[in-house]
């Protein structure tokens, strides 16, 4: 969808430069997905193997705990996701507050629009990435990357900053970087 070659900034048809902002849709659809993909597919797995043998994983436990807090990520810091009174007490089967915690979290997934900070949040720290190992640099231009990507389809390309393919291109490529080594991390909580 970019350019083969790349020329300065300006001297971009009409075409190109939409083209370029299909790309950043696209893109960022596609990280959406990767991120809700690889969160879901590590606690589906560990969740499975509790079921199966019981046997503990910080995943499960992340689980649990983060939905026993009753808090969820925003941007101002923390909110209540579900009233104390929906969630089973801890003398209550096991089972079922590992269900239940499972359910919230499959319910934060199935509302998970976008990759702002905020979202990528919701997505990992209940399955045990701790926010120390989140680059905070990466987090910050993913989150200017999510708001680019709500000013690109949510205004018409005239109110719009002009797009430069070359910097979209190395942007994205920049935040896979990060995503790399968040799916190792991720993985390995899936593994453990």
């Amino acid at each position: 969808m970019l350019p083969a070659t790349f020329s300065p900034v300006g001297d971009y048809s009409e075409r190109q430069l939409d083209r370029a902002r299909g790309y950043r849709l696209l893109a960022h659809a596609e990280i959406e997905s990767f991120i809700e993909d690889v969160t879901l597919q590590a606690a589906k797995k560990k969740i499975s193997v509790w079921t199966t043998n019981k046997t503990p994983s910080d995943l499960v436990v992340c689980l649990i705990a983060h939905y026993h807090s009753g808090f969820d990520v925003d941007e101002e810091g923390v909110e209540p996701v579900f009233p104390a009174s929906s969630r089973p007490k801890v003398r209550d089967e096991i089972k079922e507050i590992v269900d239940v915690a499972f359910r919230q979290y499959v319910t934060i997934q199935n509302n998970n629009h976008g990759v702002r900070e905020k979202n990528i949040k919701r997505l990992i720290l209940p399955i045990g990435v701790r926010r120390d190992e989140i680059d905070p640099t990466w987090l910050t231009n993913l989150d200017e990357f999510g708001k680019q990507r709500g000013a690109t389809a949510h205004s018409s390309k005239k109110a719009q900053q002009q797009i430069d393919p070359q910097a979209e291109l190395q942007n994205v490529q920049n935040l896979l970087e990060g995503f790399a080594k968040l799916d190792v991390i991720i993985t390995a909580l899936g593994e453990q």
